[in-house]
């Protein structure tokens, strides 16, 4: 599987721009390895610290120690990034990783422990879509060999993958 990398993304897209950037997307990979679901994001780090200004009316640095641990940062993912077997489910538990920094991109490396090979996926997203009009969530879902590519936005919030 090719993984998407999300700083070449950045010098795809966004070349020559210094400071803030004028495209809101999040770029989410989910593999299927046995039992597991592993999900790596890649997004950028200000447009979550414009998510805490607007909720909370100060500014913060993701970066600095601890305010990914915050429970306002995982509640906000707990909330806006959903994944169970069927949507009237409750979602399953996401495990965080890893979150790690490279200058203005944030990655998010997370994983599901699955009790069972479920037959179907029902994920919503909704990552930073109440923040921004404009923002996009892609995702790429690896299993058995097939990818399967979904944009989320603000219109588009939810979508149920048949595994079997």
């Amino acid at each position: 599987m090719k993984k998407i990398y999300f700083p070449f993304l950045l010098l795809v897209i966004l070349p020559g721009v210094a400071g803030a950037h004028p495209l809101h997307v999040s770029v989410t990979n989910i593999t299927m390895d046995g039992n597991r679901l592993n999900i790596s994001i890649n997004t950028f780090v200000d447009d979550w610290e414009t998510a805490y200004f607007h909720y909370f009316g100060k500014p913060i640095s993701l970066k600095s120690p601890g305010n990914t641990n915050a429970d306002w940062f995982r509640d906000y993912l707990e909330a806006s990034l959903i994944i169970s077997t069927a949507k009237e489910k409750e979602g399953m538990e996401i495990v965080t990783d890893t979150i790690t920094f490279d200058d203005m991109s944030m990655q998010l490396e997370l994983h599901i422990k699955l009790k069972d090979k479920p037959k179907t996926l029902y994920i919503y997203n909704t990552i930073l879509t109440d923040i921004f009009a404009d923002q996009t969530n892609l995702l790429i879902f690896s299993a058995g060999g097939k990818q399967k590519g979904i944009k989320f936005d603000y219109n588009k919030q939810e979508e149920e993958l048949k595994l079997r």
